[in-house]
């Protein structure tokens, strides 16, 4: 997969930290050092874009002047020492020329500091031409730190500027005053971001209803330009599965109350949901070393087993509305069969980046489709402890289901696997799972499900990435993809399939 160049990384942290963080800083010496932090992000951008042109003709420049005072030396009977031709091995980046550019300011400095020594001994003429020749020198010497100064940061390939505006209180409010039974009545006290989450947007809010009390509800949103436009990953599909999910009262859900879709005004849909007390045991990265109480970990096994033992049955609404019609007869091997082509497809011709990876593993998992008879059930795709809620060592809801698929149950043990491993004993878990009515376990299929899971992930994230890099977005969020999650999945799915 390319690369993502420095100068994006560094555009990407400018704009983060003018416009979410220096405006949240309090104290002005904090915001003195935003300031400053931006100047040096602003040179280093300078750097990887302009500054090797202005470099590489200081250096040339350089290169005359040297000359000139080694003639003007040699001209005089003065002895100096040789230049040194190793000086001006290198590239044309800036490191290289920088480098070149030190070799060639310790070349000058010593050439004019021998000279001038000598000026004493040097008729009218001779001393007339070293004051030019050192005036030339400081000139030289001044021209690069003040054209980096005044340069102004190049703005790059502007950003995509999608339709619509990003979702705020007064658009929210008037959505809801669409939507409410209260209409009008409503008002929109208070609406902030979370921060967290990769693939929506996701902010908490408070209104007062008509009767004058007030509820807290979630606003899960879709990015303007999203990393995948496929299945549950797309915010409608995901509220209607999470309707008929939470119909079955079976498992501690926010309800979904209302759906955005092309909403006027608003850059990407969105839907509105009850929201639920407690705060999320552990993030993503952090889960393998947090303290998470066994409890929690008991009971994520006891609600995966209640929502694998639903039958798919449950769901023929939305698998009519939105869902394959190959899915009412599907077992698990021809439901993993099919997808596996859908995904295949969907990566060719979607715009995503070139990966071998992404290539090994689709043919990997088309040649490993284990034989399973079984029918396919919900899996929620990424149930770990960082999607759960919790109060006092109890889980009060289960969020994002964006990931979730169609499949085997082991597809979700084998994606919790490894940060249930780091806290207690895997059989322990597993046994927990079936003792509280999960289907029974076949440990050959673990494989398999997981560089499926590491499979879809990837294939989102290379996309995340080449938005990224064109300048769809300026989100630092897709950077941390590209840096520490998309190479743990890639880790997790090789220890999966290269064995």
């Amino acid at each position: 997969m390319k690369i993502t160049d420095n100068a994006t990384y560094l555009r990407v942290a400018l704009h983060t930290l003018q416009s979410k963080i220096a405006p949240e800083l309090g104290s002005q010496d904090a915001q003195g050092a935003a300031a400053m932090l931006a100047q040096v992000l602003g040179e280093l951008i300078k750097r990887e874009t302009e500054s090797p042109f202005v470099l590489s003709a200081q250096v040339v420049a350089g290169d005359l002047l040297a000359a000139r005072l080694s003639r003007f030396a040699a001209d005089q009977g003065i002895a100096v020492a040789p230049d040194h031709a190793e000086a001006k091995d290198g590239g044309t980046g800036f490191t290289a020329l920088a480098h070149r550019h030190d070799a060639l300011t310790a070349r000058i400095a010593a050439l004019a500091d021998v000279l001038a020594d000598r000026r004493a001994s040097m008729d009218a003429a001779a001393r007339h031409t070293l004051s030019e020749l050192l005036l030339d020198a400081a000139r030289w010497s001044q021209h690069y730190p003040l054209t980096q100064r005044d340069m102004p940061v190049p703005a790059g390939t502007p950003v995509a500027v999608p339709p619509g505006s990003p979702l705020d209180r007064d658009l929210l409010e008037g959505f809801l005053r669409s939507v409410h039974p209260d209409g009008a009545a409503i008002e929109v006290l208070d609406f902030q971001p979370i921060s967290g989450g990769f693939g929506k947007q996701t902010f908490r809010t408070r209104i007062r209803e008509g009767n004058g009390s007030e509820r807290a509800l979630i606003v899960r949103k879709s990015d303007p330009v999203p990393m995948v436009r496929k299945g549950t990953f797309m915010v409608d599909l995901e509220f209607h599965l999470l309707r008929e999910l939470h119909a079955t009262g079976l498992l501690p859900l926010a309800e979904p109350l209302w759906l955005a879709k092309d909403f006027p005004g608003v850059d990407a849909d969105f839907y509105v949901m009850q929201a639920l007390p407690g705060a999320v045991p552990s993030s993503f990265m952090g889960a393998a070393s947090a303290a998470i109480p066994e409890g929690i970990l008991l009971q994520l096994a006891e609600h995966m087993a209640r929502l694998h033992r639903i039958d798919i049955a449950r769901f023929s609404g939305f698998i009519e509305r939105f869902e394959s019609p190959a899915l009412a007869t599907d077992t698990i091997e021809s439901c993993y069969r099919r997808q596996i082509v859908e995904w295949k497809e969907y990566y060719r011709k979607a715009g995503h980046l070139p990966s071998p990876f992404v290539t090994y593993l689709l043919d990997w998992l088309a040649d490993h489709v284990p034989a399973d008879p079984r029918r396919p059930v919900l899996v929620h795709g990424d149930f770990n402890v960082h999607n759960l809620l919790a109060v006092d060592g109890q889980i009060t809801g289960i969020l994002d289901w964006e990931c979730s698929n169609f499949g085997a149950p082991e597809q979700d043990l084998a994606y919790v696997r490894p940060i249930i491993s780091q806290h207690i004993d895997w059989d322990r878990f597993v046994a927990h799972y079936r003792a509280s009515g999960g289907p029974e376990v076949d440990a050959s299929t673990m494989d398999f499900t997981m560089a499926f899971a590491a499979m879809r992930l990837c294939v989102i994230f290379n996309k995340g990435v080449r938005n990224l890099q064109e300048r769809a977005h300026q989100d630092i969020r897709y950077a941390v993809l590209d840096l520490g999650i998309t190479p743990e999945f890639m880790k997790q799915a090789l220890a999966c399939t290269a064995g």
